[in-house]
């Protein structure tokens, strides 16, 4: 057995979180500070974010046992990949607030950009959208304040993971990992670096961007409530999650629902024999040997689209196991919350169907429905390229509600293995440190697919409406 701890340093949207784990894969401490940061909520400052995780980090840490702390330890950071902001180089002062993953600023940017839409998803592997951080930079750095800003500072833009590499390690590196980076929009999946083709598309200078990296690697050295722990991993929390079990088993789909809902499946091909998709195509993990390509589907109203629709009328979604059977029928959400993901990547008002006065619970679980109809629509898209999962790997908070579980099992067919430890990113990010032999499989609890003509009579009922929904929106623009 390792003498070896590993802290996994975990930025999300609504917290930030500290976690120790050992070479078992068990946690033995961990601690979070609340940070929303969802769309309908001012934009965090990022220093706020650099101080929240160092408290966790330090609660973490005096949560060990006195011989524990004595152990050799190695960090991890995960964060979410499409947050961004602009930054001094020098000092490290922020000169944007963090810009979220679901903010679609840079909508007008790619809306400029309609004729190149091939040339930059063949380069970057991703299908042009308004959330991307190039567009947002590109938006951003052709305003007044930070046209100002640019003769004043030595301008910075990166990920979220970048901003805080730089501020959390004492050699303060001006760097990024591939799987951050592949998400910005400006990342050659070929080359495992910046396009200077797509920054002069996006009129973002290269010399902007931090140097890129794979995700193992010594990126410095955290010094945090008295110690100093390297830091030897940097990845996206969503692709981390397909390492919490080791290395992802080639035929599971995996669907993390959280804040959003995300479907991953590795890709078993190079870079330049990917598909033609509407899905995107990204590194999930790099080393100086191994890189793993995933093909991912998102759906930006998860968690979020639930809290927007439940807060308000005073309810609390994760007590709808309980109503599932007595709010029958349920009307139809056309989901367009955060805007539609994959794979139509377009603004999209959301709406009802069904007859109306709507009860209070039965629009949450019309919305919750509406996620898993999302990610159907999704996994209908891989088996479109050739991407056939043999069962689904679940995790994140909503995993958690059994009924969304087994509605997913029964619309797509498949088994759902749901993961009875939400920590999902954290532990594979653990492990992808440790790569340890010892490492306990998580728990889970299985749900057979079960006859649900009704649920796929509803899906198509609702497929419908949103095509519908789509030709509608399409005429408005």
């Amino acid at each position: 057995m390792s003498d070896t701890l590993y802290l996994v340093l975990d930025q999300g949207g609504q917290a930030s979180r500290a976690l120790v784990f050992n070479d078992y894969g068990e946690s033995l401490a961990q601690a979070r500070v609340e940070q929303k940061t969802d769309i309908d909520t001012t934009a965090p400052d990022p220093k706020l974010i650099v101080d929240a995780l160092r408290r966790a980090v330090t609660c973490a840490l005096q949560q060990l046992s006195p011989s524990q702390r004595k152990l050799p330890m190695r960090a991890a950071l995960i964060s979410q990949r499409s947050a961004c902001l602009c930054w001094d180089r020098i000092t490290g002062q922020p000169l944007t607030p963090v810009i979220s993953w679901q903010d679609n600023s840079g909508q007008s940017i790619i809306d400029q950009l309609y004729h190149h839409f091939k040339e930059i998803q063949r380069i970057s592997g991703l299908v042009p959208n308004g959330h991307s951080p190039a567009s947002k930079w590109s938006y951003l750095l052709n305003s007044n304040a930070l046209i100002e800003a640019q003769r004043h500072y030595q301008m910075a833009c990166g990920p979220l993971a970048s901003f805080l590499i730089f501020h959390l390690c004492r050699e303060h590196p001006f760097l990024v990992d591939r799987v951050n980076a592949s998400r910005t929009m400006l990342y050659s999946l070929e080359a495992r670096n910046w396009s200077n083709p797509l920054c002069a598309l996006f009129d973002v200078p290269p010399e902007y961007l931090p140097d890129i990296r794979p995700s193992h690697y010594r990126y410095g050295t955290l010094e945090i409530a008295g110690s100093r722990i390297p830091l030897k991993l940097v990845c996206g929390d969503q692709p981390a999650a397909l390492f919490s079990n080791g290395w992802p088993n080639p035929s599971m789909l995996s669907v993390n629902m959280g804040t959003g809902a995300f479907v991953q499946m590795p890709l078993l091909v190079e870079a330049q024999e990917r598909p033609l998709t509407r899905l995107l195509i990204s590194p999930a993990y790099s080393d100086l040997n191994d890189e793993l390509l995933v093909l991912e589907g998102t759906i930006n109203g998860a968690a979020t689209a639930l809290n927007l629709t439940s807060l308000p009328l005073g309810l609390n979604y994760q007590n709808s196991d309980t109503w599932r059977q007595r709010y029958q029928p349920l009307p139809l959400f056309v989901n367009g919350v955060g805007g539609l993901g994959s794979p139509d990547w377009c603004p999209l008002e959301s709406g009802w169907q069904g007859v109306p006065p709507f009860d209070a619970k039965s629009k949450v679980l019309a919305v919750a429905e509406s996620i898993l109809f999302l990610i159907q629509r999704n996994i209908n898209a891989m088996r479109d390229v050739g991407s056939f999962p043999g069962s689904i790997n679940l995790s994140g908070g909503l995993s958690q509600l059994d009924w969304m579980a087994q509605g997913l099992a029964n619309l797509s067919g498949l088994n759902v293995h749901r993961m009875n430890n939400p920590e999902s990113s954290a532990r594979g990010a653990a492990w992808l440190l440790s790569r340890s032999r010892n490492w306990r499989q998580c728990e889970e609890t299985v749900f057979p697919p079960a006859s649900a003509s009704a649920l796929n009579a509803r899906y198509q009922s609702w497929t419908q409406l949103l095509h519908a929904a789509l030709i509608i929106s399409g005429a408005r623009r």
